[in-house]
């Protein structure tokens, strides 16, 4: 993590995220619970200092939830692991809302690829050598999720093995994907305090996910995450 001032870095990321059409989501704390309303990036303008959002059906009530007393609004866009807080300038009967341009924002150096441990337990089902495997998500990201195994699980995954469906359990939702596995480190004895004896971290990139079930990830993502953010500021 790291806040800077804006720069031209920022600047190519906003056009990158109006090109894209990325969601912003606005968050505000409150009672110790997230409240969050997705927009969609239309436009920046430089020489009017301000970009412009447009706010996505169903998110009107949400939208007067995180707008704070002094017309500031917190800022958090997953594509671009990027956050910010800045003043609200208009919000139009299009539905149409115009935020000045932030004067420092904040990087998460791990961009489009942030993890965070969900709060409860999620799990991963799926099928390896005729053997059907649930295990607990031990983190998610907006491309893919990790496990840790134990050395006594006796799961082999090579990189690279492709798996036609996968199903990860969030919450009561199931979610079918396809899935390739990236990565297979071992974890030395002790150095996590659920190994003692040591074992395995797979990590997995989803190769397929439909439209819909991308969108719940990213919010469950970006939920899980500025839970955390507010609890580190608290701590």
């Amino acid at each position: 993590m790291n806040e800077q001032k804006r720069s031209r870095d920022f600047d190519r990321m906003i056009i990158e995220a109006v090109q894209e059409n990325y969601s912003f989501f606005a968050w505000q704390s409150i009672g110790g619970a997230v409240e969050k309303c997705e927009l969609k990036i239309k436009a920046v303008r430089k020489e009017y200092n301000e970009i412009e959002l447009q706010l996505c059906p169903g998110e009107e009530e949400k939208l007067a939830k995180v707008v704070s007393g002094n017309r500031i609004l917190n800022i958090y866009v997953p594509e671009l692991s990027v956050s910010f807080s800045t003043g609200l300038k208009s919000v139009s009967a299009d539905k149409k809302v115009k935020l000045n341009l932030p004067e420092d924002y904040t990087f998460y150096e791990r961009r489009k690829h942030e993890r965070v441990q969900p709060a409860k337990t999620c799990f991963l089902s799926f099928e390896n050598n005729k053997q059907v495997v649930r295990k607990s998500i031990y983190d998610f990201s907006m491309g893919g999720i990790a496990l840790i195994l134990s050395s006594s699980d006796k799961i082999t995954i090579t990189k690279g093995k492709a798996f036609g469906t996968v199903i990860l359990e969030v919450g009561l939702k199931k979610i079918k994907v396809k899935a390739e596995c990236v990565n297979s480190l071992k974890i030395d004895r002790f150095k996590n305090n659920n190994l003692p004896y040591g074992g395995y971290k797979i990590a997995f990139r989803f190769t397929e996910i439909s439209k819909e079930d991308k969108a719940f990830l990213a919010e469950f993502v970006t939920h899980e995450i500025l839970v955390q953010q507010i609890q580190k500021k608290a701590n």
